[in-house]
């Protein structure tokens, strides 16, 4: 962890008490994103937005949309560099809402529940992922095979015979 991460985190400890101390670490390492997660993300799917999705911005629609073009790779590219401050940025904005949240409500069980629901609510639902992933891998990925299989190879001839009614044989062809 970076200094001013571990700061910032100690000056939000400092400020709880002891029992609002061990809710903000339980539900902050629970909810956290980690940078490690989030370039695998980026190097596997990144074309497609999944680092996007895994950070909770609905901004990985927009990476989806346009994976086709050259747009969503130029800002994967920047994403490489970007991608530590905006993971920081997500955690350092978790970090608050918790830390306002375990102010706001005292350690009941029903108010930990309370904090729960609203950290959950933040999410991208199992769902959008879903639906994200499955557009992936049933319309893009096998549109971008078929493309490929259409640039490099011109055509696809198929020879065969055909017996005629008189018993002779003829050659013929299609092109797909």
């Amino acid at each position: 962890m970076s200094k001013l991460k571990l700061n910032y985190l100690e000056q939000v400890l400092q400020q709880l008490n002891d029992g609002e101390r061990v809710q903000f670490t339980f539900f902050y390492r629970q909810h956290r994103k980690n940078i490690l997660v989030a370039y695998l993300w980026l190097i596997v799917l990144g074309i497609f937005g999944a680092h996007k999705f895994y950070l909770n911005k609905r901004s990985g629609w927009l990476y989806l949309l346009f994976c086709w073009s050259g747009i969503s790779a130029l800002l994967v590219l920047l994403d490489l560099f970007l991608l530590p401050s905006q993971v920081n940025r997500y955690n350092r904005q978790l970090a608050l809402e918790l830390y306002e949240l375990t102010k706001q409500l005292n350690q009941q069980s029903s108010n930990l529940l309370l904090i729960d629901n609203k950290l959950r609510k933040r999410r991208i639902k199992l769902l959008e992922w879903v639906v994200a992933l499955l557009i992936i891998f049933t319309v893009i990925l096998p549109g971008i095979a078929y493309l490929n299989m259409r640039l490099t190879a011109h055509h696809l001839e198929v020879h065969y015979k055909t017996n005629q009614l008189d018993g002779s044989q003829r050659d013929s062809y299609f092109v797909l």
